[in-house]
């Protein structure tokens, strides 16, 4: 059994990645069936906006875990609800830091950010955050993701924004620092909205704005450490014996490395395995053998499944039981 599926501190996360129409959704079903066969308490999660993970499971699923069988719940992510909820929650943050900032007209603003470039990222960040945050209640959480490019910056995103929040926190600090000196002379500058009287913040631990930004620091923070894990993250990799899907890997490889977040298993899917000669896939499978040759020579110290082209779809959990031992089990 592949020791980094097994849930060692508390729980684990297992993000499977790919270029879109490889098999992700099937793969991601399949090992979370596996794991919860062998007794862990398994959560899978579609983060893809073009949902089918309920077609895999031939059931209708939710934002809310839905129970599957012993062990097993799954649930597909409304991404619309995504953005609308992390929205919300900025909105209700900055009117509370920003009281008596009454000129900033806050519902246009959130109305442009709603069709902001990485508003997608933020708010698929947000909600794994969420999920992680009560990850103790599972052994083991499987994440069905988008393709390939959104995954990588969601996945980037904790690194980047630590970044972010700490150069924040420098300027705020600095901010603070004025506005003490700038009292010393002339006193606490006061507003008065709604009738009510407001100081205006010189120091940390009274500031809303320094205090929201150590906190979101420290979600972050909590979302990089565990990804970050080689004891709470897996990646898996599903691609098909082709050049494109190739590329795309090595890509996500190379990318993730930088992150430093665990890149575990390749699964090359629909390999094809003929009993006799058939002159008209001739090309195919030359081309094949050499994707497959690439993939041993460019991703060295990461283990490689086939897994064979079926004669049928793999659906249901008579499938996908069968597929994911093959995964779990090698």
């Amino acid at each position: 059994m592949r020791e980094f599926l097994i849930p060692k501190k508390g729980f684990r996360t297992v993000f499977v990645i790919g270029k879109g129409g490889v098999g992700k959704t099937t793969t991601s079903a399949a090992l979370a069936v596996a794991l919860s066969k062998k007794g862990y308490r398994t959560l899978i999660v579609s983060l893809d906006p073009a949902h089918n993970l309920g077609d895999v499971f031939m059931v209708k699923l939710k934002d809310k875990p839905k129970k599957l069988a012993d062990n097993l719940y799954a649930s597909e992510l409304d991404m619309e609800k995504l953005i609308k909820d992390y929205l919300k929650h900025l909105e209700k943050n900055l009117k509370h830091m920003y009281r008596y900032l009454t000129v900033i007209n806050l519902e246009k603003y959130f109305e442009v950010l709603s069709f902001s470039p990485g508003i997608e990222e933020y708010a698929t960040l947000e909600a794994i955050r969420e999920i992680l945050a009560e990850g103790d209640e599972w052994d083991v959480i499987v994440f069905d993701t988008p393709p390939t490019g959104l995954t990588l910056r969601v996945l980037a995103l904790p690194r980047i924004s630590l970044i972010w929040a700490d150069k924040l926190i420098e300027i705020r600090r600095k901010i603070l620092e004025r506005r003490r000196a700038i009292a010393k002379i002339q006193g606490d500058q006061k507003f008065v909205v709604d009738g009510e009287e407001f100081t205006l913040p010189k120091d940390e631990e009274e500031d809303a704005v320094m205090k929201e930004l150590k906190a979101y620091r420290e979600e972050v923070e909590f979302v990089e450490k565990v990804l970050t894990d080689p004891d709470k993250t897996s990646v898996i990799a599903v691609m098909n014996p082709e050049m494109l899907p190739l590329y795309e890997t090595e890509r996500a490889h190379e990318s993730l490395r930088k992150f430093k977040v665990p890149f575990n298993l390749i699964v090359v899917n629909k390999v094809i395995t003929l009993r006799e000669e058939i002159p008209e896939l001739k090309v195919k499978l030359e081309a094949q053998e050499k994707v497959l040759e690439e993939i041993g020579k460019k991703f060295k110290g990461v283990e490689v499944i086939k897994i064979p082209m079926f004669a049928e779809e793999p659906r249901g959990m008579e499938w996908l039981e069968r597929l994911g031992g093959l995964i779990l089990e090698g």
